[in-house]
């Protein structure tokens, strides 16, 4: 309003939405439109001071290689994490990714050499120190549901922690060969478990969304099922279209390892076809969206 009284007709809103989920963000411009006819400041209320932006120093407790481009690493600490969000982590000079915590207590990632960093990240020693910032993301809530996952790569991370938390769980893994898998026995510990590799050299011969349909369609009563999917972009919409044989698109939700900067919603790298940004609406967006 000050700057309205001086003759200023364009306004920048920056930071302000920092963490606000695309539901938030419409609230909150109709909220500031009401302000400025009604002389308030209600939409002050609705920005988020709690969004963290600050690093936490963990180290490396072990660094276990699955094969030559897969590192499961332990740190020494646990993350205050729930299932759906992701975190930030940063080795100083080279740079900062997004990633699913595998697991929370202790804290541990799953990483794949895909690039300068993530090599950087499985080559890592115990002892070393790596910062990490966040919990971002929208936490999932899938109520009473029976919760059935679909993951390949390092997905896996990205779903565990749904499969450990909600209880009553399938467990869909797929890799190209058995050398690639990793965390199954943990996995069979909370979950049911089914693998499928390229290969036949464990579960399964084939794709990991060959053995889901043989498996939906032995399955009775499919309207108490909901779906998470996460692993690369191909795999994931092959089980989507698997899916939406079975059940509707509101009962499926899917998470593809775009690219995710800044992790708050501003910079717009994450940004879905319909304006939904992965790092607050997400990182498990509905397939109808």
């Amino acid at each position: 309003r000050a700057f309205e009284n001086e003759g200023v007709s364009v306004f920048g809103i920056g930071s302000a939405l920092t963490g606000m989920s695309s539901t938030s963000l419409a609230e909150y411009f109709a909220t500031i439109e009401a302000d400025l006819g009604a002389d308030d400041n209600h939409s002050e209320q609705m920005v988020r001071y709690d969004v963290p932006m600050g690093f936490e120093s963990y180290t490396l407790a072990s660094n276990e290689r699955v094969t030559d481009d897969i590192s499961i690493l332990t740190f020494d600490g646990k993350l205050d994490v729930k299932p759906g969000e992701f975190v930030f982590t940063w080795i100083p000079g080279v740079g900062e990714k997004p990633f699913s915590a595998l697991t929370d207590d202790p804290f541990s990632l799953a990483v794949i050499d895909v690039g300068i960093f993530t090599n950087k990240l499985i080559n890592l020693e115990p002892g070393a120190e790596v910062m990490v910032r966040g919990t971002y993301g929208a936490a999932v809530t899938p109520a009473d549901k029976k919760v059935m996952a679909v993951a390949g790569g390092t997905g896996l991370a990205a779903v565990f922690q749904i499969a450990r938390d909600f209880g009553d769980a399938t467990v869909f893994m797929g890799a190209r060969t058995k050398d690639r898998l990793y965390f199954s026995d943990e996995c069979r510990d909370i979950a049911e478990v089914h693998i499928a590799t390229d290969d036949g050299s464990e579960g399964y011969h084939g794709l990991v969304t060959e053995l889901l349909r043989e498996t939906l369609e032995s399955m009775d009563d499919l309207e108490s099922v909901i779906f998470y999917n996460c692993g690369p972009a191909p795999m994931v919409h092959a089980a989507e279209a698997v899916q939406r044989e079975f059940v509707g698109d509101e009962n499926i939700f899917s998470a593809i390892d775009y690219l995710t900067k800044c992790g708050v919603g501003i910079c717009g790298a994450c940004h879905c076809p319909d304006g939904r940004r992965i790092c607050v609406d997400g990182p498990f967006i509905a397939t109808e969206h």
